[in-house]
């Protein structure tokens, strides 16, 4: 008689309320314990074995080609770093036991490193963390299971040092000898340097145009770099991750905007404690000029995972943001806050836009089984929209908006342009 076994494993999270059963989305943050079941179902039979659950890591790989023909070469790079690991005996040990026919749970707990990168799918690479359960089987193929959950970095935008204003300003000569045209001119500044998905970006810019020529408009843009490391090599990627477009600027006369909103659709967190990947966000405010280089100004920010307070209210004068650590006193005593803040509601966690599944197992494994397909989740504000002039940011947005979703519901939408890439 055919003998039929199952591994499969849950995820849970403990917190200072109790402990409660994940979704399939399965999120953690640093210096969270997760609790971890593991289910063993047997039919028909016993079944002598073993069981463990393991957890790890960070890689990434790319091939470039150079030359033609006789001289041409192709270059593998490789990198990867082992985050964690952690591994148990969940039932048994090295010596040989029976389990009876049954369904038997295996809860074990582990603490989280107090340092992870977030975790992170692209592609040339990866930041995966998984929980692996197994059924050593003497000489036959063992039955695992795995699931991957993600991980959020904490990344608080309400420190002080993320509070400072961004602004620069450039100028250009838009063509040359016979054919100059004059000078343009753009300022542009915007209110802090952290924000978080879901968030506003209010930016204030001034673009003079005493050319001859009518321009395109000011326009603004959110670029997504990612940077691949290996032992013997760097891959850069840049991505156009959301766009607003102005009006169009006559020859002669001004444009300026006062708070121009700017929506951050859902997005990864910058990531740069990883050794083998980096992330991080630019924004670039810019003249749009036909036949020419946009003069254009770039501005850093840091994408995080802990909304800024100003969303939700104003906090007092003496209201000090410091360094996020647990506080299990104070998040018992406020259940309708996160991370220390009161009136903070919990983020939603959604893929980021354009984001699709990917298969978490080797190829060649035919003996693993679960749910294989993994999209990692990311903080996302669920603030209520503030309004400027009594209506709605979402309407005072330029008419023009590239891939500019007003909520979660429209992270359905197409992936975004890749933009560029240098290697």
């Amino acid at each position: 008689m055919q003998k039929i076994y199952e591994v499969l494993c849950g995820v849970a999270k403990s917190d200072s309320v109790g402990t409660t059963k994940l979704s399939a989305k399965s999120i953690a943050a640093e210096m969270d314990t997760l609790e971890i079941i593991c289910v063993i179902v047997i039919w028909d039979d016993n079944l002598s074995s073993k069981h463990r659950a393991i957890h790890r890591k960070g890689e990434c790989h790319w091939s470039e080609t150079t030359g033609t023909g006789d001289n041409r070469h192709t270059h593998h790079y490789h990198g990867s770093e082992k985050l964690f690991e952690f591994q148990v005996w969940i039932h048994g040990n090295s010596i040989k036991f029976t389990n009876e026919a049954g369904r038997f749970f295996f809860p074990f707990n582990f603490i989280l490193s107090p340092v992870l990168p977030s975790s992170f799918e692209g592609l040339h690479g990866h930041i995966r963390y998984q929980i692996f359960a197994e059924i050593d089987k003497p000489w036959k193929f063992n039955h695992k299971t795995t699931r991957a959950f993600t991980i959020n970095e904490v990344i608080d935008t309400n420190l002080p040092n993320y509070n400072t204003v961004l602004s620069g300003s450039t100028h250009k000569e838009v063509g040359c000898c016979c054919c100059a045209a004059g000078p343009l001119d753009l300022t542009a500044s915007i209110d802090r340097s952290a924000y978080c998905p879901g968030e506003i970006i209010l930016i204030a810019a001034e673009a003079r145009n005493s050319t001859t020529r009518d321009m395109t408009g000011m326009k603004a843009q959110l670029y997504k770099h990612i940077e691949y490391i290996a032992n013997h090599g760097r891959k850069r990627c840049s991505e156009k991750v959301a766009v607003i477009q102005g009006p169009p600027i006559p020859k002669g006369e001004s444009a300026s905007w006062q708070n121009q909103p700017f929506l951050i659709p859902a997005a990864c967190p910058t990531i740069l404690t990883s050794s083998v990947i980096k992330v991080w966000y630019e924004l670039c405010v810019e003249i749009d000029v036909s036949w020419g280089f946009d003069p254009t100004i770039r501005m850093q920010i840091i994408m995080g995972t802990v909304p800024h307070f100003s969303t939700y209210y104003q906090p007092g004068p003496n209201f000090q943001p410091t360094q996020f650590q647990p506080n299990p006193e104070l998040q018992s005593q406020t259940p309708g806050g996160f991370m220390g803040y009161p009136q903070m509601s919990q983020p939603l966690y959604v893929p980021m836009v354009g984001a699709t599944a990917t298969n978490i197992i080797d190829g060649n494994d035919t003996h693993s089984f679960g749910n294989l397909n993994y999209i990692p989740v990311y903080a996302f504000n669920n603030m209520q929209q503030p309004q400027i002039n009594g209506l709605p940011v979402s309407n005072q947005i330029s008419s023009v908006v590239d891939q500019q979703p007003v909520n979660p519901m429209l992270l359905s939408q197409p992936p975004p342009t890749r933009y560029g890439s240098t290697n």
